[in-house]
């Protein structure tokens, strides 16, 4: 039997093995994460379709002498047949804030209390928050049924159904005394019902689906899935078949559902390869892309009622030649040509120099550079997870603390492992748009 070696860690924090700070550049675990990408896979909550940069789940910090881990949650496992290896990475702000991003984010309270995800198990756990956005990515797509097409069926029999085929009739009756009719009906997308069933089976299967608090809501649709599914001919679904499916406008709420549901059948595979293997396999969240969504939701609420309207923040510049560029800001709001540009920075702020990344500080001046010959950028800045409040004025009046009519900030709201205080930074948004 294989011995197991377990490791710890939260978001952005030092990896421990057996309770003690990894410290060996050489650990062959650690390594093996590192420099594994392909079977480690991470769950997307973003609607938003972004350039993201890669970044390993570990690193060896060489200036502290420790492994460190980056900005994922979840767990990663590696079996080599002597020894079974996981590591846990927990959220650094703790579960109860974690859930209140979800919440935020999705616009919707957890069913049951907050205590209905809760596990002693941090696996567990993040594989129940992956069963909880599915289940709200179903409430929200399923307002009008399942997605359904018409489809032409052509019947060969001693009756009419529908449009009789005459030609064809007259080749068919004088063989066997039969016609041919050809008539309409609306049947289920296949491909839609088959990759929402198989995600759910998955969900049963590995992710404790069954744990949650559904409510009959949610219970009635499954059911409605599972035997739908059950009637429709199995077939393998492959790639192809996931990306050339087509959504009528009715139906285009299925979209973000399928989307996820395909990457729960994906990292489903990545757990086989993990049992019949000696490779790295897991199940992650980006931490920086919920901290995304969670600022961006925030921010539109607080200036929607100032007349301000989040747009798509996809530009192309120079377009037509050869070294075009997207620029892709995480937030961008416009009212009457004006322009609040934001971009959501999941790393650690203290108010010191070396907390605001000298790449972030001019990737956003170079949006603000953009959008300036777009109109006028009223409000801009880097907004971050603040850990502690030190009464510090962090908004310039101006760009570069110029002649410029450009205010920015680098703030955020003040997060500590029991609550999220938003009111100061609510005050400086405010502020900021005056």
């Amino acid at each position: 039997m294989a011995s197991e070696i377990e490791y710890t860690a939260c978001d952005c924090s030092f990896v421990s093995k057996n309770g003690k700070p990894e410290t060996d550049p050489n650990d062959k675990f650690l390594l093996k994460v590192r420099n594994t990408s392909k079977s480690i896979y991470c769950f997307s909550v973003s609607k938003h379709e972004r350039d993201k940069e890669s970044e390993p789940v570990v690193f060896f910090d060489y200036e502290a002498r420790k492994w460190r881990s980056g900005r994922y949650i979840g767990n990663v496992e590696w079996n080599n047949g002597r020894e079974r290896y996981s590591l846990t990475i927990e959220p650094r702000f703790g579960e109860n804030i974690l859930l209140e991003m979800f919440g935020e984010i999705f616009n919707l309270k957890l069913s049951g209390g907050k205590s209905s995800l809760k596990s002693n198990r941090s696996s567990l756990y993040i594989k129940m928050l992956v069963s909880f956005i599915w289940s709200q990515k179903l409430v929200e797509a399923n307002r009008h049924g399942l997605p359904r097409n018409r489809t032409t069926i052509n019947t060969r029999g001693y009756s009419v159904k529908g449009k009789l085929m005459i030609k064809p009739s007259i080749f068919s009756y004088v063989r066997n005394r039969t016609i041919i009719s050809q008539s309409h009906e609306m049947t289920y997308d296949e491909k839609v019902v088959t990759i929402v069933s198989l995600a759910y089976n998955v969900l049963k299967k590995d992710y404790a689906f069954e744990q949650l608090s559904l409510s009959p809501n949610i219970k009635n649709m499954i059911s409605d899935i599972e035997r739908i599914g059950h009637n429709i001919k199995s077939f393998r679904i492959t790639e192809k078949d996931y990306q050339s499916i087509n959504y009528r406008p009715i139906y285009q709420s299925f979209k973000d559902l399928v989307d996820f549901s395909w990457q729960i059948i994906n990292s489903s595979m990545g757990m086989n390869a993990q049992n019949q293997g000696s490779k790295v396999s897991g199940y992650l969240i980006d931490m920086a892309e919920v901290w995304e969504c969670y600022i961006r939701s925030l921010v539109q609420k607080q200036l929607k009622v100032f007349g301000w309207k989040l747009i798509d923040s996809t530009f192309i510049a120079y377009e037509t030649l050869f070294y075009q560029r997207r620029l892709i800001p995480d937030i961008v709001l416009e009212k009457d040509g004006a322009f609040c540009v934001f971009d959501a920075k999941y790393k650690k702020m203290m108010y010191r120099g070396i907390d605001v990344d000298r790449e972030d500080f001019f990737q956003i001046h170079t949006y603000i550079s953009y959008m300036q010959h777009l109109g006028t950028v009223k409000f801009a800045g880097l907004l971050y997870p603040v850990e502690k409040d030190f009464g510090l004025i962090n908004t310039s009046t101006s760009l570069y603390n110029l002649r410029d009519t450009c205010k920015f900030i680098a703030d955020g709201p003040i997060i500590s492992k029991e609550n999220i205080d938003k009111e100061h930074f609510f005050e400086v948004i405010k502020k900021g748009i005056m």
